[in-house]
């Protein structure tokens, strides 16, 4: 039974032939892609020899051993074929933006199911600049705490400053954890202009800045929240 975080991941992998999953220690996804027939074949990579060591256990366990390739390796680097989808989970958005950036010639138009922990605005930045867009934006609420997921495609797209650092095609998520994921990462903002109102240095800038982020993503929630009133009816 997957935990909520990879169940999303796992609603939004598309069927395909040949995938990649990238820093694979939660091996469960793998697992659980291969089982369903969702993907043929997968290739597993990690930098740590004991992570692969412990998908190499689960996908023995599971008899799943035919029909994976476990391969060491740092970011992209261990591709050496065309995959029709890639996923990178669990690290911090920086990394995953050096990820895409350094080895975007390692994708070849795979589609990119991707999440991050921390610098979502650089993941965001990372897609456009390896002439990606991003198709969907899909939050989740996993054990108390909020998680973004991301699908990205082979295309360009020009975003404002506000749709990297807030998202463009969150607000069209259907998922039910939308409203309270805007909500959440609102009181963040509200708790970082508090902090920089504190700060021995007032950054007035930055403050600035931060306030009309929050006066945006107001209206996101002002927006959703009609839409369910409206749904309600």
């Amino acid at each position: 039974m997957l935990e909520n975080r990879l169940r999303t991941a796992y609603d939004l992998y598309k069927t395909c032939s040949l995938a990649a999953d990238i820093g694979t220690d939660h091996d469960l996804l793998p697992a659980a892609l291969l089982r369903s027939g969702r993907c043929r074949q997968m290739i597993l990579t990690d930098l740590s020899e004991k992570a692969l060591s412990h998908a190499r256990g689960e996908m023995e366990r599971q008899n799943l051993m035919e029909r994976v390739s476990l391969r060491s390796g740092n970011g992209l680097e261990p591709l050496h074929e065309a995959c029709d989808m890639i996923s990178i989970l669990g690290m911090g958005g920086r990394t995953i933006a050096d990820i895409l950036q350094s080895g975007k010639e390692k994708i070849r138009n795979a589609d990119l199911l991707l999440s991050a922990h921390t610098d979502l605005p650089l993941v965001r930045q990372a897609v456009l600049n390896i002439g990606y867009h991003l198709q969907s934006e899909t939050p989740c609420c996993d054990r108390g705490r909020y998680y973004l997921i991301f699908v990205a495609q082979p295309g360009p797209e020009a975003l404002t400053e506000t749709e990297i650092m807030l998202g463009k095609k969150l607000i069209s998520s259907s998922s039910p954890a939308l409203l309270p994921y805007l909500q959440h990462q609102q009181q963040v903002l509200r708790n970082k202009i508090s902090g920089l109102k504190q700060a021995t240095r007032l950054s007035g800038e930055q403050i600035h800045k931060t306030e009309e982020l929050l006066l945006a993503l107001s209206r996101m929630i002002r927006s959703v929240s009609s839409g369910k009133a409206e749904q309600q009816v």
